[in-house]
């Protein structure tokens, strides 16, 4: 299936998930051992339990289906706690949190920084990590994901 296909259906799911409160933090799809898995990242307010994993495939099957989008596995889970950051609304709503981002080689500085998400201003970031401040362009970010202490 073809991308701009993909993030159609994306924008619907996101939008059928959302009228149950549900966010949608990323949407995979994906070939794994000969079969295609869609796989939907799903947060809420009060936290995700298999509860609300169970609403959130009742809401979007039937409309996966209709879509014909071919798959053979339809998995819905939490972001867990090494969430995958993606979206404008991500990066505002963890600024104070400590992340990993990776860049790519136009960046100039590491490739890969840990610190802390100081804010998100239109297209850049702002990462405070122990040795200074980077400002990264989003359009370099290959990865960015939040990076709890352990």
């Amino acid at each position: 299936m073809d991308k701009p296909a993909l993030q159609e259906i994306e924008k619907i799911i996101e939008g059928v998930l959302l009228r149950d409160g549900i966010e949608l933090a990323a949407m995979e799809y994906v070939r794994e051992n000969k079969s295609l898995t869609l796989r939907l990242y799903i947060d809420s307010a009060d936290g995700v339990d298999m509860e609300l994993c169970a609403q959130a495939t009742r809401a979007v099957k039937g409309m996966i289906d209709e879509k014909d989008l071919p798959y053979d596995r339809l998995e819905v889970s939490s972001p867990g706690l090494d969430r995958v950051l993606k979206k404008d609304r991500d990066f505002i709503r963890f600024q104070g949190y400590r992340v990993r981002v990776k860049t790519a080689r136009e960046f100039d500085g590491p490739r890969a920084l840990t610190g802390i998400l100081e804010g998100a201003c239109g297209e850049r970031i702002i990462l405070k990590t122990t040795e200074k401040t980077y400002e990264i362009p989003r359009q370099l970010i290959t990865s960015a994901r939040l990076n709890p202490e352990v």
